[in-house]
């Protein structure tokens, strides 16, 4: 429900659009005033979402009302209903943003017609201002730094639910189109209630919820949705499924492991489910362990040690989660593993290899062969120090030049790593170390700050604007300026003056 004060010095007047609001249903809680004095200090006082106002009033007539209630509350949406249809009242009422002027005596189908679109409004607002808290929460100090403001909270009521956050992630743009098909695909193949929010052109973040009053629930809500958006071929895609949680407090943190936990992707060649709680592999996954091994290998062959010990790491990760692998042939493929390293470092000695071998099919316990093939790994240099920090800081200060340049085309991680020489996983790894930031989120802020200077700067139009930024989508990129902003482009511009 939303709440509306009707200002009119006529209480028949008053009665009669109340009654018409209860006739049609409309989703409205109703305050009135008699004047314009009588509203300002409602509109202090209630939370409004709609002022309906007469202009001939006493004390204060309705166009000193709009000005005055425009100055207490810029995101008010301000309707006119009045006898008088001069051109003076008008143009004055374009001057404060008004959303729709309404001529006495009322035509009903006028009526429903404004009131319909000024609901709709108010709902695509309440949508916004619930993104805008929930990301809020996940960023913590990061988004409160753009938007600083008091505490926030996500709208969800944690002393009745649990929530179980999802993060989804494309290989390529999806959500930047003009109608975002993700809330119907997830409502198709997911029963359970969620909350939505779109993170950037790549990714969005869903929030299953849960009641506390029930069992304990089995969290399958990103296997299901998995197999719904393979069908919907957008693009191969990954989905983070992180643990339930039961305080608002933990949300940030959670957030932060599932992108942490994200990187992985690059060593599965496939649309995959990960998991934060460590129970990688427990899904029925024909072929992953092999598909992941080869993804190692490439690592290995590009040289890129980091990536090698990451997927290492994430072999072990998925084996020790997953209850479908015989010990025979998880030994067997740490042999191949140790195998491939011995061979491209050049070591020609078979009694030091057989040695390795038996070590591992001697180990005992998950523990010990893991620890067996990290001896390998130091014995031949792969698990050496990382490049030096001002080899890092070289890349990313090429990395951010390049962004800089091409910050108006479609770039990708993988357009930048092509263009360093690196392999996507270090590149995601080393710029995330250096800036603290992923590369999709830190271009999205790069297009942001150009948006802001041309509004300021400029007078091309938003939707010029929009295309000079990389947004091939004007309404797309009015949402994302609003998200970083905390306003509209259009009054971004007019606030600059």
């Amino acid at each position: 429900m939303f709440q509306i004060l009707i200002v009119d010095d006529e209480f028949i007047e008053r009665e009669g659009m109340k009654r018409l609001i209860q006739k049609y249903k409309l989703p409205l809680t109703v305050l009135e005033a008699e004047n314009g004095e009588e509203a300002l200090a409602l509109l202090r006082a209630h939370p409004v979402d709609i002022l309906l106002t007469d202009i001939k009033m006493p004390f204060m007539d309705g166009l000193e009302l709009c000005q005055r209630a425009r100055e207490l509350l810029p995101e008010l949406t301000i309707m006119i209903v009045s006898a008088y249809g001069e051109f003076e009242y008008a143009q004055r009422a374009i001057d404060y943003h008004i959303f729709s002027y309404l001529l006495k005596p009322i035509d009903v189908n006028v009526f429903i017609q404004a009131f319909t679109q000024v609901i709709e409004l108010c709902e695509k607002d309440q949508e916004q201002e619930k993104e805008h808290r929930l990301l809020g929460l996940i960023h913590a100090h990061q988004h409160q730094a753009l938007q600083p403001g008091g505490a926030v909270t996500s709208g969800i009521d944690f002393a009745r639910h649990r929530v179980q956050m999802v993060l989804i992630d494309y290989d390529r743009p999806v959500f930047d189109a003009e109608q975002d098909r993700l809330p119907a695909l997830v409502k198709s193949a997911v029963a359970t209630p969620f909350e939505y929010v779109n993170l950037n052109e790549h990714q969005s973040l869903l929030f299953f919820i849960y009641d506390r009053r029930g069992p304990v629930p089995m969290l399958e809500p990103a296997a299901k949705l998995l197999e719904r958006l393979i069908e919907a071929d957008d693009g191969r895609v990954t989905l983070v499924a992180g643990s339930l949680l039961s305080e608002e407090s933990e949300l940030a943190a959670q957030f932060k492991l599932m992108e942490s936990v994200l990187e992985d992707k690059f060593f599965y060649q496939e649309s995959t489910v990960l998991y934060t709680d460590g129970s990688q592999g427990k899904d029925e996954l024909s072929d992953t362990i092999s598909k992941l091994m080869d993804t190692v290998y490439w690592h290995l062959e590009m040289k890129d040690d980091y990536g090698f010990r990451k997927g290492v790491e994430l072999f072990f990760k998925t084996v020790d989660g997953s209850g479908q692998h015989s010990a025979i042939y998880i030994k067997y493929l740490c042999t191949q593993l140790v195998s491939k390293v011995w061979e491209t470092s050049g070591r020609d000695d078979g009694q030091a290899f057989r040695g390795m071998v038996e070590g591992i099919f001697g180990s005992k316990s998950l523990a010990a062969l893991k620890a067996q093939v990290h001896e390998v790994m130091t014995m031949l240099g792969k698990e050496a120090e990382e490049p030096s920090s001002e080899q890092g800081k070289k890349v990313i200060k090429d990395i951010l030049k390049l962004i800089e340049d091409n910050y108006m085309s479609d770039i990708s991680l993988k357009w930048l790593a092509d263009r360093v020489f690196l392999t996507q996983t270090y590149l995601s790894y080393l710029f995330h170390k250096e800036v603290g930031q992923t590369i999709v989120k830190f271009i999205t802020l790069v297009r942001m700050q150009k948006a802001a200077a041309l509004l300021r700067d400029t007078h091309l139009t938003i939707a010029e604007i929009s295309q000079q930024v990389g947004f091939m989508n004007n309404s797309y990129f009015c949402k994302t300026f609003k998200i970083y902003h905390g306003c509209s482009p259009a009054k971004f511009r007019e606030a600059a003056g």
